[in-house]
């Protein structure tokens, strides 16, 4: 079962006209999105949430998800942490997230848990004598070992010119904590361009 649903199989599981589950939709009963050639999709999870608050069992072909992305957390700030992961919970895709708090054990947690992104701070800590537990830590060891080099990094930093110089070593992107793009939508379609999957475009309550 696809992460994006057709309203048609939707239509299936209640019975009803396409005309009610726009109804819906419009609502704002049924959260959805529509796609660039104007037709509304239902993320899974968006509809597993909808059946249950019908009653309704859910099908058999919507409980097995097809791909579930991991992703590491790598920041010295719990706040930080705790701000990604809310951004990230409802990104329209199957996540497992892990968490570091510096550059060794998140080094660590690339071999063990073989993450699709990693979310990283660049510096983590004003003692210089910990530099080699940084971002830059992180980046060099994916890029100099063949089984890490597809994953995708994400700096997420307050340094700007850290972070840059983090992209010109390989990383694929910066984000300044500050910035536009840390804003919860912004930073979400970010994700989902790095992930490779879509990002959607909630429609309105109307």
């Amino acid at each position: 079962m696809p992460q994006e649903i057709k309203t048609d199989y939707v239509c299936k599981i209640f019975n009803v006209t396409h005309v009610t589950i726009i109804d819906w939709i419009k609502k704002g009963k049924l959260r959805a999105f529509m796609t660039g050639g104007g037709h509304y999709r239902v993320m899974r999870e968006d509809l597993i949430k909808f059946i249950k608050e019908k009653g309704r069992p859910i099908p058999d072909d919507l409980k097995a998800s097809d791909v579930k992305y991991r992703i590491l957390i790598v920041d010295d700030e719990k706040n930080i942490i705790d701000s990604v992961k809310l951004m990230l919970d409802r990104i329209g895709v199957e996540i497992e997230i892990e968490t570091a708090t510096d550059g060794l054990e998140a080094g660590i947690k690339l071999g063990t848990f073989m993450p699709n992104l990693v979310i990283l701070d660049a510096l983590m800590s004003d003692d210089p004598r910990l530099n080699y537990f940084d971002g830059y830590t992180v980046v060099k060891k994916i890029k100099e070992n063949p089984k890490l080099k597809n994953i995708k990094i994400l700096i997420f930093s307050g340094y700007p010119d850290e972070g840059e110089k983090l992209v010109k070593m390989g990383a694929d992107k910066f984000i300044g904590k500050a910035s536009r793009e840390s804003e919860f939508e912004p930073f979400q379609k970010a994700v989902c361009k790095l992930l490779g999957v879509k990002s959607r475009e909630v429609i309105p309550n109307i």
